[in-house]
């Protein structure tokens, strides 16, 4: 039977419907194949050779003289820091000029490495050049948002298979994120709690919808998950910004991100899926009622969610299902 649930963080309301049909076959069938080659000669970061390109960024962490992650600015960036920040009306409208930065992280020399393929160590840098990026590019005082982001697979977003994540920076507050960082204010004015940390120390004592947890960090499938097998990754203990991890814990983060990965692989395959790190604001400081996490959306072609214009979302597969599934999974 299906029935409505709120998520707690944006008081938004939910469909969990599992009596309808997901078809996990056609699942298997949109799953990016695992014999690509270590090298493309089509791909534009297998060829990639900084000559043209200003590298950001460049670990060597296997110290053989050769990249293993390198951060570059995006091709043709539709943002740059070196546009001087305009703001000016147009009757009602408001309109800035494009100042800001996309950039790249490429995070692996090979073009099969997929992400449940990685090895520790690998996934560990790949946090630690999100750390690094925030670090440089907070003391830019008119960027005020930095969205790092993975689209993995080909969608109408991605065309590139090769691992890779993208970073825009902003000089204003995504929508999504203004709302989760308003309604945990709200929720913390109410009830002097941080609502994450109260979703933590819940999923903990349940225990239905936790898929796997250490020291640090615990990976669950949310209460009112929106798309199936929604998965977010939360630290233990309140902390607001993502920069402000200890070293310890990038280390813990990237232990339970690959573990989280190789779960999905073994239950949905190498599917497509988005990553996204939600944070608080860089010129922000510590935040009493914000937590950072990380969401994964594996992108299931064979189920087609009806969500409307008014933003209702109807999910298929419930989370504890979801969670049982992933929880169990033996690889």
């Amino acid at each position: 039977m299906s029935e409505y649930r709120k998520d707690p963080v944006l008081n938004q309301w939910v469909i969990i419907a599992p009596e309808k049909t997901i078809s996990y076959p056609a699942i298997k069938e949109q799953a990016i194949p695992e014999n690509l080659p270590e090298f493309d000669e089509n791909c534009p970061f297998c060829k990639f050779n900084g000559e043209d390109t200003k590298i950001l960024l460049k670990y060597d962490f296997r110290n053989n003289g050769k990249w293993d992650l390198l951060v570059i600015p995006a091709p043709n960036p539709f943002l740059r820091v070196e546009t001087e920040l305009q703001k000016e009306g147009e009757g009602i409208f408001d309109l800035m000029s494009g100042t800001g930065a996309n950039e790249i992280i490429i995070e692996s020399p090979k073009h099969n490495e997929f992400t449940y393929k990685m090895d520790l160590n690998r996934v560990e840098q790949i946090f630690w050049a999100y750390h690094d990026r925030i670090v440089d590019l907070k003391n830019d005082k008119r960027l005020e948002y930095l969205l790092f982001f993975k689209e993995f697979g080909i969608t109408p977003e991605n065309k590139i298979i090769h691992p890779h994540s993208k970073m825009i920076a902003t000089t204003f507050i995504p929508a999504h994120i203004e709302l989760e960082l308003l309604s945990a204010e709200d929720y913390f004015s109410y009830k002097d709690r941080c609502v994450f940390c109260d979703i933590v120390k819940q999923e903990r004592k349940e225990g239905i919808r936790v898929i796997s947890q250490n020291e640090d960090f615990i990976s669950i499938c949310p209460y009112a998950s929106r798309f199936p097998f929604e998965i977010w990754i939360l630290p233990q203990k309140h902390i607001s910004h993502f920069e402000m991890s200890s070293k310890i814990m990038f280390y813990h983060l990237a232990e339970i991100y690959l573990d989280t990965f190789k779960r999905l692989n073994k239950v949905l395959g190498n599917v497509p899926y988005h990553t996204v790190l939600h944070t608080s604001p860089v010129q922000e400081e510590s935040l009493e009622f914000y937590h950072w996490h990380i969401e994964i959306y594996p992108i299931l072609n064979c189920y087609s969610a009806p969500q409307s214009g008014g933003g209702i979302f109807v999910n298929p597969v419930k989370p504890e299902d979801a969670a049982k599934a992933l929880r169990e999974a033996t690889f």
